[in-house]
């Protein structure tokens, strides 16, 4: 071991991963112990009842690196990219016309050797990380992700590898050098799936694992991590719904009186919350419902609401995220039926004003990510781990409101039987023909994927629901001082605790209901209340999105077809797509085109790496000028927009 050695890794973790360099700042004592050394070929980690590497460390790794490169890697490959869904879509159209052009040339499917470089290497195990510095020099690869389920192997490594050199080798490559140190598989699998999200999604196909050493927690993790593979490349939001989302927020600031919801430190509630889907398990689950609606707050989730009404019982609060036509359709339906007013709306600002207009009360809060949350969301935040679905933004509200003993009902993201897909009462089940009127609600009822059920055996899910799934676990993981007990009879929620609705018993204070309301009316004050959008901002917004995409020509027609540096394009889109410190009116561009623009450079990128040299110029020239010509388009639209929410600022202004 070099003099100093684990200081100067100390000092590097402070550098680079400063949320880790603490846990190794005192003292730490290892039940493993490392013997040996490498000069006599005696290294390794003896663990007590054995040793932890067969033979010694440095040959044991030397073998295991060699063989890597010997047989097949382990590679996340994502295929030729697949005919898009019948959407009229920017980032559609262009892979619809992609598509077209390489079958046009019977390019489309071919089996082609992928290019060797990736985007991760996720090594699974470090123990002594004498594998790490040989992998990252032969594998070209942007970003690494070392798992690991041992503090003590961490510490272990820090005497015996230089990680300065590696961190800032990465660095050097536009990457990231991240360990992720837990020992439970699930939270392992969603440190990974969120790392990798914000980081270089768009070049995971080619991307590398890598298997250190066998270990029960790791082999779980890896294979929860690949379970959730497909949810990688999922839109983080299109242009045409970023547009409608800014569009419905100056709506509901200029149109209505609304209370704004953020977070803030609050007192601790001990009343329980029933927190209510729309799946087939709310129909039994009801009568517990009912029992409790006295003495528990109650929240309806979208289409919950009718499932709740329809078996006689007003919700508290009804939660909505959505911004397409369904749920107007739904809400203004009950409304003629119920009387809304006695409901609390919960709700993210970009809902459609109209609906919001249904119910007495609104609370509206920033949701995460959207454009319009990066221009006026700066005061109040955003509010994350409130998505994929509104069941996920209900717990989190809750959570947030203070309340923390949490029952899901009907909550169950799937199904035992995929033609019993929502609750009988649900307007999915209820109205024959809302989803055949309704094809963008079509995909809740579509299961394509397995996953295991709350109470044991397989449930039917779809990918928005198991991202649902992933997103709870993250966010009860996030309230360590919450219980939440799941009675639905879907798919198992990591985190959640399960429990048969015959014989839940509510754990919370069912006495101080109607208080613990009246305080929370009271956490509203003054700071939090609504406010209208600035036409200055829409103004500069306007002039804006003119040079944003005059930057974006300029970047496509710069770059050499004959020569094209993939990497080197796919950070010039996110410079200009990925800059957090750039001002609040940028990033809100930046918001409002990511999801669109990255989806057109996965298409390049997967297509791309699987062509012959020759076809390779041609096929580029034909993306650049189909994608110049969807960003005039892009361009008109948002200039559009910008003057059209600019006057409906000023004239509320006024």
């Amino acid at each position: 071991m070099a003099e100093g050695l684990f200081e100067r890794n100390l000092e590097a973790m402070r550098n680079f991963q400063p949320h880790l360099a603490p846990r190794f700042e005192g003292v730490l004592q290892p039940y493993s112990r490392v013997v040996g050394n490498a000069e006599s070929g005696t290294l390794n980690i003896d663990l007590g009842h054995s040793m932890l590497y067969e033979g010694d460390a440095v040959s044991s790794t030397t073998k295991q690196v060699e063989a890597y490169q010997s047989v097949r890697y382990q590679r996340i490959l994502q295929g030729w990219p697949g005919e898009p869904e019948e959407h009229d879509r920017i980032a559609e159209r262009l892979v619809r016309a992609g598509v077209g052009y390489l079958r046009g040339r019977d390019i489309m499917g071919r089996d082609h050797e992928v290019d060797p470089d990736g985007g991760y290497l996720i090594v699974f195990g470090l123990g002594l990380g004498l594998h790490l510095e040989p992998l990252i020099d032969r594998l070209d690869v942007r970003s690494v992700i070392v798992v690991e389920q041992f503090d003590e192997f961490v510490y272990h490594a820090m005497h015996q590898v230089e990680l300065g050199p590696l961190f800032e080798k990465i660095h050097r490559r536009n990457g990231l050098l991240n360990f992720v140190i837990h020992d439970t598989p699930e939270v392992i699998a969603n440190f990974l799936f969120y790392m990798m999200r914000q980081d270089s999604f768009g070049l995971i196909d080619g991307s590398y694992i890598f298997d250190h050493y066998p270990s029960y927690v790791l082999a779980e993790a890896k294979k929860r991590f690949l379970d959730r593979l497909p949810l990688l490349s999922s839109n983080p939001g299109f242009f045409e719904d970023e547009q409608v989302m800014i569009r419905n927020y100056v709506g509901n600031v200029t149109s209505q009186e609304s209370l704004v919801y953020a977070d803030k430190p609050r007192v601790v509630k001990r009343t329980p919350v029933i927190v209510c889907g729309s799946g087939p398990s709310i129909d039994e689950a009801a009568d517990f419902v009912r029992q409790h609606k006295d003495d528990a707050v109650v929240i309806s989730c979208g289409t919950g609401l009718g499932a709740l009404l329809g078996h006689g019982i007003y919700p508290d609060f009804h939660v909505e995220i959505e911004n397409t036509p369904g749920p107007v359709e739904i809400i203004r339906s009950l409304a003629d039926k119920y009387d809304l007013s006695r409901i609390c709306l919960i709700a993210s600002n970009t809902v459609r004003p109209e609906m919001a207009g249904c119910f007495g009360k609104r609370i509206l809060f920033f949701r995460d990510s959207v454009c319009s949350s990066k221009l006026f969301g700066q005061r109040h935040g955003e509010i994350y781990y409130a998505a994929p679905t509104v069941a996920n933004t209900a717990a989190r509200i809750a959570l947030g409101m203070g309340f923390r003993d949490l029952y899901l009902v009907g909550v169950d993201l799937g199904s035992r039987d995929a033609s019993l897909h929502h609750g009988r009462h649900s307007v999915y089940v209820a109205d024959e023909a809302f989803l055949a009127t309704h094809p963008e609600h079509l995909n809740a009822t579509k299961y394509t994927i397995a996953a295991p059920g709350n109470f044991g055996g397989t449930v039917q899910t779809n990918h928005s629901f198991l991202y649902a799934s992933v997103s709870f676990s993250g966010l009860i993981a996030r309230y360590k001082d919450a219980v939440v007990r799941n009675l639905s009879d879907g798919i198992r929620i990591p985190g959640a605790t399960p429990c048969l609705p015959k014989s839940a018993v509510l754990e919370g204070d069912i006495s101080r209901k109607s208080r613990e309301l009246e305080r929370l009316r009271g956490e509203f004050d003054a700071a939090e209340q609504r406010e209208m959008a600035p036409p200055e901002k829409l103004a500069i917004l306007g002039e804006a999105l003119d040079q944003f995409y005059s930057s974006f020509e300029e970047i496509l027609k710069s770059a050499k077809s004959d020569d094209l540096d993939l990497r080197a394009l796919y950070d010039a889109f996110k410079g200009l797509l990925e800059d957090s410190s750039a001002p609040d009116v940028d990033v809100c561009i930046q918001r409002m085109h990511v999801g669109t623009m990255m989806v057109c450079f996965t298409f390049l990128y997967r297509a791309y790496r699987r062509m012959d040299a020759a076809e390779r110029g041609p096929f580029f020239e034909f993306f650049r000028d189909t994608m110049l010509d969807l960003l005039g388009e892009m361009r008109q639209s948002s200039a559009a927009l910008a003057s059209d929410l600019h006057s409906k600022a000023a004239a509320a202004a006024a």
